[in-house]
């Protein structure tokens, strides 16, 4: 098998919408993505994602932003912002957790401290499927982890959401509940949809728990790279992170230029299912692997101009391109969850709409950190994961 690799923007535009190239970044993480929406591939792969994207309906995400998330950010603030030190990656998945949970259809009971711990590290502990590709080490203890992580989901959490969501579907096709009463997550979509699905249980449970880990670490990772070049740009352009902060349109750039410089993954691999052209004249031959590479595409300076691989929230793109770049995918597997963490994605030629814009998860988030005080921490330097090929912090140490 030979490797093939893509990296200039317009190229991996193409590649990822070139059909007969299959996901394969997560053929090591079979163990919990198997089979989930992600790696799913052809008509299987239309079939689920149309019935989840039924979840997504007009100002599905608008109401998340203006009605859930303010009340599920300050809640979890009010109670873990506990003391004026910090790590921000471990504030940030408090937060998601919350969000992650209520999209994937997983309930909190307890509302305690030790529960929203065990979710947190049952968080961290899942989500190592979907990087062990890029880990460096000796793989077996991580394997372990996570067989016994999706037990503990499973037991603990998901069958007992799963019980209340059958009891609600029953209410609702008895006539004593309306549609709109439903919970809005993939959990009860799924289950509305089991006979077209024809999901074995254990599917499902990989399925849900795709969703709560993907909800999450992409958020965190973004909020932790946004944020760091939020303090960078302020120390180097005499600004505050509250004057940037004031202005959530300005803020939301801040986070669309970290995400162009940052994906949360750096590189979207692909198995070639027949022979396919490349946009650049190369011929793939079947079983071939393609390597598109984002973070490269996505610093290209004929797109981006000569700064590309610089931080600059002020940049100006001509066209259809994204301020984020490619960081979202394209095709087949773009990001459903896009408009959730980055808001309302413009170009440079289109202006808001106050009446439906949406600034994203992060974009609140960090408006909300900046607002409580939140700076670097001087004496605690931040630190990344020194064992992974992605561009991952592993500490965050701030101050309030």
């Amino acid at each position: 098998m030979e490797v093939h690799r893509v990296s200039t923007y317009l190229d991996v535009e193409h590649a990822l919408r070139i059909t007969d190239l299959k996901q394969s970044l997560y053929d090591e993480g079979k163990i919990l993505m198997d089979k989930v929406l992600v790696t799913l591939h052809g008509d299987e792969h239309r079939q689920r994602r149309s019935i989840e994207s039924q979840l997504f309906r007009k100002n599905f995400f608008r109401v998340y932003e203006n009605e859930v998330f303010p009340d599920l950010l300050r809640e979890t603030l009010d109670q873990f912002l506990t003391d004026s030190s910090l790590d921000l990656k471990e504030l940030g998945y408090r937060i998601m957790v919350h969000l992650s949970l209520s999209f994937a259809g997983i309930d909190r009971i307890e509302g305690t401290v030790e529960e929203a711990d065990a979710q947190h590290r049952l968080l961290i502990q899942l989500g190592q499927a979907a990087t062990i590709g890029q880990f460096k080490g000796d793989r077996e203890p991580i394997f372990q982890e996570i067989r016994e992580a999706i037990d503990e989901f499973r037991e603990r959490f998901f069958l007992p959401s799963r019980a209340r969501r059958l009891a609600i579907l029953e209410e609702y096709r008895a006539g004593n509940l309306s549609e709109e009463a439903l919970p809005r997550d993939i959990l009860t979509i799924l289950l509305m949809h089991d006979a077209e699905l024809s999901m074995p249980d254990e599917l499902m449970v990989r399925e849900v728990a795709f969703f709560y880990l993907a909800a999450s670490h992409t958020s965190v990772h973004t909020l932790v790279h946004a944020t760091n070049e939020l303090f960078n740009w302020c120390a180097n352009e005499n600004n505050t992170p509250e004057e940037i902060v004031a202005n959530p349109h300005q803020l939301q750039r801040f986070v669309l230029e970290s995400m162009r410089l940052h994906p949360s993954s750096p590189e979207a691999w692909r198995r070639a299912e027949a022979d396919v052209t490349l946009a650049d004249g190369r011929l793939i031959p079947k079983g071939d692997k393609v390597v598109i590479e984002l973070q490269t595409a996505n610093r290209d300076v004929t797109v981006f101009g000569e700064d590309a691989t610089e931080f600059n929230p002020l940049r100006t793109l001509q066209g259809r391109i994204s301020p984020a770049g490619m960081s979202f995918g394209g095709g087949m597997h773009v990001c459903l969850g896009m408009n959730l963490v980055a808001g309302t994605v413009l170009r440079d030629s289109e202006a808001p709409n106050p009446e439906n814009h949406q600034f994203g998860t992060v974009t609140l988030i960090i408006k909300e950190l900046i607002e409580r005080g939140m700076l670097p921490n001087p004496d605690q330097p931040p630190q990344k994961i020194e064992a992974s090929e992605r561009d991952v912090w592993a500490t965050y140490p701030v101050l309030f």
